[in-house]
């Protein structure tokens, strides 16, 4: 795999840490190549040891997990010519949290996000990504719905491309690098053969 790095912006929120912004960088572009929506951020976290000890934001380069591992293979494999520029990754809700079952039962924090979201939307649409892959789970729930129609009113109106392994349900789409290892190659080749299609 070429060089990627990984650079997020974090928070903390009523003692809890909260991640309001992600990105992979190819090369040295500033420009986006893409970007995703997922439910909430996983456990990638400062590469040197920089603590956010309060709700002031703190921006850094990050270790990549294994999700944004997962979506730089998608996007080298896709791509005919070295990468250049950055892949964005958003968030249905910024609670930092490896189980999507307990991030979701945490309905104070899906509340919070549809109005600290319109920030972090309005920045979505003044990247001016190319496209966006949709992949914030089949989880369920009136709040969260809330937050993906909240977000797919703002891809319609800006008439960005949409990819994502779509699944049974309203708005459901699959995580790109699933639990079940029997589906992690079957979704990796799907999302790069949408990429490569367009």
């Amino acid at each position: 795999m070429r060089e990627v790095q990984a650079f997020g912006t974090y928070y903390r929120s009523n003692g809890h840490l909260c991640r309001k912004a992600a990105y992979l960088q190819f090369g040295h572009s500033c420009e986006s190549i893409g970007s995703t929506i997922m439910l909430n951020p996983g456990k990638a976290n400062f590469k040197d040891d920089i603590h956010v000890l309060d709700d002031r934001e703190v921006s850094g380069e990050i270790v990549p997990d294994k999700t944004m591992l997962r979506l730089a293979e998608i996007l080298q494999q896709a791509s005919k010519i070295p990468l250049d520029g950055r892949f964005h990754i958003y968030n249905l809700f910024s609670l930092q949290n490896t189980s999507s079952k307990d991030a979701v039962k945490q309905d104070s924090w899906l509340k919070e996000a549809t109005l600290k979201n319109i920030d972090i939307i309005n920045q979505f649409q003044l990247e001016q990504h190319p496209w966006v892959l949709l992949a914030w789970s089949t989880e369920k729930g009136a709040t969260l719905q809330k937050l993906k129609e909240q977000w797919l009113t703002v891809i319609e109106e800006s008439n960005i491309k949409v990819f994502g392994v779509k699944a049974k349900g309203k708005n459901m789409f699959y995580h790109p690098y699933p639990r079940i290892s029997t589906h992690k190659e079957r979704y990796l080749q799907e999302i790069i053969e949408q990429i490569q299609t367009e």
